[in-house]
């Protein structure tokens, strides 16, 4: 066994970087949390932040890294936002997560929402409607065009500068192969575009501080940590074109162990978002009263086709 710089025994190594040191845990835990606050520590000084739980173990990290790091960070406030599907399997576990960010992160702010209070309906009720009507939409397009416009209004809510969201490397890569597929942009204009017009609210910027670290290292600093994750696989996701690109990332890791076309995918996306122009003006939905880029936001015009009878 190699020893760690410390002289501790060395037990884990970044399988992403070729010349990595054996690590102790206490050394590999500080080693990701630095590379974890290297994307954002000058960006996000002294703003007001929150952090989309979602009770997985990404979010879980990068949760427990900025509450750990906030006053170096100089952070105004930290604020952990929780949107609850009100699937039954998965709403039992984060029941228990949310008991832990209250031992655990005492003084934290904890903003829980359900889907019902927002949105009318729970996401296992949309699901339902839209398989029965077979409008062709997955629930996992469902779920996340609602999960994002959720929370940017629990953000404008609460008054932050910033949404931290736990992406991953491999969440990213994945997302740009699953648009290139969908023949979609890879940037999402209501990232960074903001309305010239004075009326019109400006958005929380959405920051992705695990963006260029592996699910891999994720998981290490879970166990090292022991913090609890939600275990329960949603019950949705099979049904999702994600599920299947995912598999082929993990294949592909099998193939190159350190991950490098993981960075060059990524670097497809930052060359079009460099080259890419969207449109500025943005407006407030006629329904919602949500800013997006159309009269009716993405969340409205798919609860009018799943219940268009009640509009």
């Amino acid at each position: 066994m190699t020893a760690c710089n410390c002289g501790a025994l060395g037990e884990y190594k970044d399988p992403f970087n070729p010349y990595s040191l054996e690590y102790c845990s206490s050394c590999f835990s500080a080693y990701l949390e630095k590379k974890i606050l290297r994307g954002v520590r000058r960006r996000v000084r002294g703003h007001p932040i929150a952090v989309a739980v979602s009770g997985g173990k990404d979010s879980l990290v990068l949760l427990n890294v900025l509450y750990s790091y906030q006053n170096e960070l100089k952070l105004s406030s930290l604020i952990a936002l929780i949107l609850e599907e009100e699937i039954p399997d998965i709403q039992q576990e984060r029941q228990k997560i949310i008991q832990y960010l209250h031992k655990h992160y005492s003084d934290l702010p904890i903003n829980i929402v359900k889907y019902s209070e927002l949105f009318g309906h729970t996401l296992p009720h949309l699901v339902t409607i839209n398989d029965s009507k077979k409008l062709g939409f997955t629930p996992c397009s469902i779920c996340g065009i609602f999960r994002k416009q959720a929370l940017f209004q629990m953000s404008l809510q609460a008054g932050v500068d910033f949404i931290a969201l736990g992406t991953t490397l491999e969440d990213e890569a994945s997302t740009i192969i699953l648009n290139i597929i969908r023949g979609f942009p890879t940037l999402s204009p209501t990232q960074n575009s903001y309305s010239n017009d004075s009326n019109t609210q400006r958005l929380p910027q959405r920051i992705k501080p695990l963006a260029r670290i592996s699910e891999d290292l994720i998981r290490i600093y879970i166990r090292i940590k022991n913090i609890p994750i939600i275990s329960q696989t949603c019950p949705y996701a099979q049904r999702s074109l994600r599920s299947e690109i995912t598999a082929f990332i993990s294949t592909l890791k099998d193939r190159d162990p350190q991950g490098s076309f993981l960075f060059n995918i990524l670097k497809t996306k930052n060359d079009s978002e460099r080259k890419t122009s969207f449109p500025q003006n943005t407006y407030h939905c006629t329904r919602c009263q949500m800013i997006s880029h159309h009269s009716l936001c993405p969340s409205c015009r798919i609860l009018s086709n799943l219940l268009e009878s009640s509009f």
